[in-house]
């Protein structure tokens, strides 16, 4: 099964940018269709305010939030305009009553979101890709503010320890693997069984996809500085993992793997839970 639709989240500026010339990429690859979503988070001030509101502020707040969408419509459209593909692009406007981005998400193959940027101005308005990885049941693929590489690196790291997360993220990404000139399965950790990737391998193999396994102690900086260092070791365009083995409540709170790539990673990054 090949990648045919995508949703990217477009905010026009730091991982929006990213993400949308990702997406772009993915599309004249595949063949696929684009849809951007903006979506319009509500205003806090509106819920602040509450009865004190005016008509005049209401229509001054109504009149930025338009004008926020409407620059990023005509960026999006100068963006699939200037790549040939706007008969197969679409933007659209998300809200809170109508599920919002991991609810739109579900009618798509995969969805392409820039990396949290800190500071950005349009963080009222952004939505965490690792939550949409969470509540969407859809694979998304987070892209590290910056990235202009000219075209897709057809190289693939799986970040592997055998459990569900990391099973979900693979199987989630199978249609992408079968594309790629190397694909590596790579598992962290001292002592680590014989067999350990063999199953993950012969599932690949079973679906034409040879893969070679890796194996990593965990370094000083911890697993997730271990896996993008090995990323780099192994000149990956991709890695491959599962989001939040662990709640993300304690992950927030405590630190974990899925929260240290999500602020580190320099490459594109597809996560699945």
């Amino acid at each position: 099964m090949a990648i045919r639709s995508i949703l990217t989240s477009y905010t026009g500026n730091g991982g929006g940018a990213a993400a949308l010339h990702m997406a772009l990429l993915m599309v004249a690859k595949y063949d696929a269709r684009l849809t951007a979503a903006v979506w319009q988070a509500p205003n806090p001030l509106r819920r602040r305010a509450g009865a004190f509101m005016t008509r005049e502020i209401d229509r001054v707040l109504d009149e930025a939030e338009a004008a926020y969408v409407a620059e990023r419509r005509a960026g999006f459209d100068a963006a699939v305009a200037a790549a040939g593909v706007a008969d197969r692009a679409a933007f659209t406007v998300l809200d809170a009553r109508g599920g919002g981005l991991a609810q739109a998400a579900r009618g798509h193959d995969i969805v392409v979101m820039g990396a949290p940027v800190e500071g950005e101005p349009a963080a009222d308005f952004a939505v965490r890709p690792d939550v949409v990885a969470l509540r969407s049941g859809r694979p998304v693929l987070i892209v590290p503010p910056g990235y202009a590489e000219p075209a897709i690196r057809e190289t693939a790291v799986v970040a592997w320890d055998g459990k569900r997360a990391s099973a979900r993220a693979m199987g989630d990404a199978m249609h992408i693997l079968g594309t790629k000139e190397r694909v590596t399965i790579l598992g962290i950790g001292p002592d680590l069984p014989a067999e350990f990737g063999q199953d993950a391998l012969r599932l690949l193999s079973l679906h034409g996809i040879e893969a070679e396994l890796a194996l990593r102690p965990a370094g000083a900086g911890g697993i997730g500085a271990t896996i993008l260092q090995a990323c780099d070791d192994l000149g990956a365009g991709l890695l491959i993992m599962g989001a939040y083995e662990h709640s993300k409540f304690t992950e927030d709170l405590l630190g974990g793997t899925t929260k240290d790539i999500l602020a580190r990673a320099p490459l594109p990054v597809l996560m699945a839970h």
